[in-house]
């Protein structure tokens, strides 16, 4: 077999792993975008039914405005986790495509000692 061919042959297995790898991230995405999507809905619902029970339990009492400050404190430190889950997934996804990377890699690594 010629080193055209060669290299031919492995061009086409590394376009059939970046197939592969690419069904796998976009299965994991898109099942990531629909889990937070269906999360979202539902814990949105939850606090506004919340904030609203609490509000209407402490508006005739003095406690209404720690009440109200203490709403803002858990949404806030709720947003803030949030944040931080948004970001471990997303250095998650830097993981991504790495048997592609080093059977790229490899290759380059092999051409160039041929040369």
């Amino acid at each position: 077999m010629s080193a055209g061919g060669a290299l031919l042959v492995q061009t086409g297995l590394h376009v059939e792993l970046l197939r592969v790898e690419w069904q796998e991230t976009r299965g994991r995405l898109l099942k990531m975008i629909a889990a937070s999507l269906l999360g979202f809905a539902c814990l949105l619902c939850l606090m506004l039914a919340f904030g609203a029970l609490l509000l209407v339990l402490c508006w005739a009492t003095p406690l209404r405005l720690p009440a109200i400050a203490t709403l803002m404190a858990l949404y806030g430190a709720g947003v803030v986790l949030a944040w931080r889950q948004f970001q471990v997934q997303f250095a998650l996804n830097a993981e991504g495509f790495a048997a592609t990377r080093a059977e790229l890699s490899a290759d380059l690594a092999l051409l160039r000692s041929q040369l």
